[in-house]
Order: C-alpha cells, then sequence, then structure tokens
C-alpha cells in the first residue's frame, strides 16, 4: 500500500507558499550547474518538480526542462513564477501533472534529476527503486542522472521511533495571514527494515476566521547510501562521483547527505 503526501500538498494552494519560505536552498543547485560544467541546452527531466526552485534556475541557464508532479497546488504555483520569466525560457519548461509511481515518464533527456530528498516522498524500497528504473528507462545512453537525499545506514535510527506529536511540515504564516499547522505522530515502525508509519494532522486558519482540518497516515522508508547504489548499478548506471553534502566533499558513513551523479551506460531501456 502506498502511503503518500500528495494530497496534503493540494488541500490548499498556500501549503506551495509555506513550501517556498522554507525550502528556498539553492546550493544543490550550485553543484548541478558545476557537475553539468560546460554542457549547454540539455534536455532536462525533474520529477517531484514541485514549484521550481530547482528547474527555473536551470531554465534560465538555457536548459529545455520537462517537470512532473501530482500536486495541482505545487504545478500552480510553478506555473506563476514561469508567467513572470521571459518568453524565450518559459517555451523551454513544460510542465506534467503525473504520479511518478505509477505512469510513464517521458524519454529521450539528458539529464534526470532526483534532488530535494525527493525518495523521502514515497513509502518503501520498492517505489524508489522504480524511480531509478524509470530515471534509466527517460535518458539517452550517456545520460546523467543526480540523486541527492538524506540518507540512513542500518535500522531505522532511535530518533524517529519515539511517541507524541511533533510539529512537521507545512508549519507556518502565509503573505495573506493564513496559518498553517502540522502535526505527526508515529503509529508503527518496522526498525531493521527502516519503515514507518504516522498520522499527520494539517491544520489551515483563514484570516476570516473559517477552519479546515485534513488527517493523513502516511509512510517513510529513508534511504540508504548502499540500496541507491546498487539500484543505480543494478539499472545501467555506473557511478561517477558520490557526495557527503553539497560542497562535494566525499561521501562517508556519517555523512549528512548521499549524492550521487551517475552515468547511463547499457541500453537495457
Amino acid at each position: 500500500m502506498s502511503h503518500n503526501t500528495t494530497n496534503m500538498y493540494d488541500i490548499e494552494p498556500h501549503i506551495a507558499e509555506v513550501y517556498d519560505n522554507q525550502e528556498n536552498y539553492i546550493d544543490d543547485v550550485e553543484l548541478i550547474r558545476n557537475l553539468i560544467g560546460d554542457r549547454v541546452a540539455l534536455n532536462i527531466l525533474e520529477p517531484f518538480c514541485g514549484t521550481g526552485r530547482i528547474f527555473i534556475p536551470l531554465a534560465l541557464d538555457g536548459h529545455s526542462i520537462v517537470g512532473l508532479d501530482q500536486a495541482k497546488g505545487m504545478l500552480e504555483r510553478a506555473r506563476s513564477k514561469i508567467s513572470r520569466l521571459p518568453e524565450e525560457v518559459q517555451g523551454r519548461i513544460t510542465l506534467i501533472e503525473a504520479d511518478v509511481t505509477s505512469e510513464e515518464w517521458p524519454k529521450n533527456f539528458d539529464l534526470v534529476i532526483l534532488g530535494g530528498n525527493c525518495l523521502y516522498e514515497l513509502a518503501a524500497p520498492e517505489e524508489q527503486e522504480k524511480c531509478i528504473t524509470s530515471a534509466a528507462a527517460s535518458l539517452k545512453s550517456g545520460g546523467y542522472v543526480y540523486v541527492d537525499n538524506n540518507h540512513m545506514e542500518g535500522e531505522l535510527d532511535s530518533s524517529w521511533q519515539k511517541a507524541g506529536e511533533s510539529r512537521a511540515f507545512p508549519t507556518g504564516r502565509c503573505s495573506d495571514g493564513t496559518d498553517m499547522e502540522s502535526l505527526w505522530e508515529a503509529t508503527w515502525w518496522d526498525a531493521p527494515n527502516r519503515l514507518i508509519r504516522y498520522r499527520r494532522t494539517t491544520k489551515v486558519t483563514f484570516p476570516d476566521g473559517n477552519i479546515i482540518q485534513k488527517e493523513y497516515v502516511q509512510q517513510k522508508h529513508p534511504v540508504s547510501a548502499g540500496e541507491v547504489q546498487a539500484w543505480l548499478e543494478n539499472h545501467g548506471f555506473i557511478v561517477e562521483r558520490v557526495f557527503g553534502d553539497r560542497t562535494c566533499s566525499p561521501y562517508v558513513e556519517k555523512s549528512a547527505r548521499a549524492i550521487f551523479w551517475a552515468v547511463k551506460t547499457q541500453s537495457k531501456y
């Protein structure tokens, strides 16, 4: 059974604004630019594209972008941003509303970006590996995939195995005065397999005093670096670089992140 955050992102367009207010870093964009190097006018696919934090700067660099996402609210905010770009940049961006775990991805790309901890949006390793399979099918021979996530080695970290409610995304105030507050509470976990299920409650309070509240059950599988490396190698990739952070520090087990830059070398897909 798949438990995901898609409906959460769609309960109110304000969630996309809170997301942008909190997720406004660009260090991964700079890393991707460095990895692209002097390659120009690439065809880039970004599943889980959200509001365009990563793909808009790359489109401004001259690359052509296709963004995939199932969350209507995130895509609407992305479209609003795109409408303010120069026309020639707008013409290089295509957004597709799609479930990346069940629908076929478009083909013939030079680069697929799986960034922003996107694998954490998925409920199980089978879904995460399927993204690597889909990336391989979408890439030209010699194309690259960028995979950037936190990682967890061994069993589910003890900090995840706790009772009681904690604040969670989306929590914050929007420009029109709308307040959002979210809480999550772990309801089940399988430590050896690094699986956790939890209840998330999101409360939206509008300036006029009206309130809506939604509850979701979600499951997460924090990926390990070893899993990602194995998936890449099993689906026709050679891993060229592995970083432990976005400043290109070498990966070690204690690194905060596991960032892979891998090239497709087999014509399996």
